[in-house]
C-alpha cells in the first residue's frame, strides 16, 4: 500500500514519505491532498481530476480568434497635452505697451535724421556763400530746401513720438523694476506724466525718474546724467536758436544756419544717449541682442608659469650693477 501525492500543474506523481509536502519537486506547483493507489475513489472524493489533451498540444484548446473590431479613434478633440486658451472676448489693444516696445526705433529715426539734417544744413550754408558771388542754380537750391526740411521736420516728429514712447517706456520700467524689489512705485502714473509732459519741469524731473531706478546701477548712472546734461543743454540750445533767427540781417541768417547744424548735432547725439540708456536698463546691447553676464570666479589655485611677471634676462654681472 502506497500513498502518492498529485501536482496540480505538472500532474507528476510524488509518493509520501512521512508528513505530506506541500510543492512539487519539479515545478513548484501545489500538491493535491494525499490518496492511496490501491482505492478507487470516484473524482468527487479524489482532489483532483485528469484531462485528456491531444499529444504536442501542451496549452490545451485553442480560442478562438477575436472577432474584427472597428479601428480605435477619438471622438472628440484630446483633453490632454498643451492647451491654447483663446480668449473669445474682443480686447483692445494696450496702446502704452505698444508705444513703449517703439521707443527704441523711434529713438534710432530721431538719431538718424537729425544726423542727416546737420549735412542738409552745412549744404545750406555752402549755398550760401556760393550765392555771395555768383548765381545759385534753381534745381541746387530746391534740393537745399527739400533737404532741410525733410530732415528737420520729420526729426521733430520722430522727436515728439519718442517722447510720447519714453514716458510709456518709463512707466514700465518704473513698474517692473519696483515689482521686481517687491515695492511700490512711490510715485503715481500722473506724477511722472506731468514731470515730462510740462516744460520746465521736464528738464529736471526725467533724470530724477531715472536715477530712482538706475541708482545701483554705476554705469547706467552715468549713461543717464549724461543723457541729462546733453537733453538740458540742447533744449537751451533750440531756445537760443529761436532767438538767434529773429535778428535782422544776412549774416544773421547764415550764422543761424550754422547754428542749426550744430543744434541737429546735439539732437542727434541725444537721441543716441537716450538710446544707450534704453538699452542698459532693458540689459540689451546697442543693436538690441541680449547682454552678455559677466561671472566673476575666485582662483583658488596657484599662478601658473605664464601668468607669473617676466623675470629680468639679464647678465648676473648687470644684475649686480642695477642693484
Amino acid at each position: 500500500m502506497s500513498v502518492i501525492q498529485v501536482c496540480a500543474r505538472c500532474a507528476g506523481r510524488w509518493p509520501v514519505l512521512g508528513a505530506p509536502a506541500q510543492w512539487c519537486p519539479r515545478c513548484h506547483g501545489v500538491l493535491l491532498a494525499p490518496i492511496r493507489t490501491e482505492q478507487q475513489l470516484s473524482p468527487d472524493q479524489r482532489g483532483f481530476r485528469w484531462v485528456a489533451r491531444p499529444p504536442l498540444r501542451r496549452g490545451g484548446l485553442a480560442a478562438d480568434p477575436p472577432a474584427p473590431s472597428p479601428t480605435p479613434h477619438y471622438t472628440d478633440v484630446p483633453r490632454w497635452g498643451l492647451q491654447d486658451h483663446v480668449d473669445s472676448s474682443p480686447g483692445g489693444r494696450n496702446w502704452p505697451e505698444a508705444l513703449a516696445d517703439k521707443a527704441a526705433t523711434f529713438l534710432i529715426a530721431t538719431a538718424g535724421l537729425y544726423a542727416l539734417a546737420v549735412p542738409a544744413e552745412l549744404g545750406r550754408y555752402a549755398v550760401l556763400v556760393w550765392n555771395r558771388t555768383r548765381l545759385v542754380d534753381p534745381t541746387v537750391l530746391a534740393v537745399s530746401d527739400v533737404a532741410v526740411f525733410v530732415t528737420q521736420a520729420g526729426g521733430m516728429l520722430f522727436a515728439l513720438l519718442s517722447g510720447i514712447s519714453g514716458v510709456c517706456w518709463l512707466l514700465r520700467i518704473r513698474r517692473r523694476t519696483f515689482a521686481r524689489e517687491r515695492r511700490s512705485d512711490p510715485r503715481s502714473a500722473g506724477e511722472l506724466i506731468v514731470g515730462c509732459a510740462v516744460p520746465g519741469l521736464n528738464l529736471v524731473m526725467p533724470g530724477v525718474f531715472l536715477l530712482e531706478v538706475v541708482r545701483r546701477d554705476p554705469r547706467a548712472v552715468t549713461l543717464v546724467r549724461a543723457w541729462w546734461a546733453m537733453w538740458v543743454f540742447g533744449v537751451v540750445l533750440l531756445v537760443f536758436n529761436w532767438f538767434w533767427r529773429s535778428r535782422p540781417g544776412l549774416q544773421a541768417m547764415a550764422d543761424g544756419v550754422l547754428l542749426s547744424a550744430f543744434t541737429a548735432m546735439i539732437a542727434a547725439a541725444t537721441a543716441l544717449l537716450a538710446l544707450l540708456v534704453l538699452r542698459r536698463l532693458e540689459g540689451r546691447t546697442l543693436k538690441g541682442t541680449k547682454e552678455a553676464v559677466t561671472r566673476w570666479v575666485i582662483a583658488t589655485d596657484p599662478p601658473s608659469e605664464s601668468e607669473l611677471p617676466a623675470k629680468n634676462s639679464g647678465t648676473p654681472d648687470q644684475e649686480a650693477l642695477a642693484s
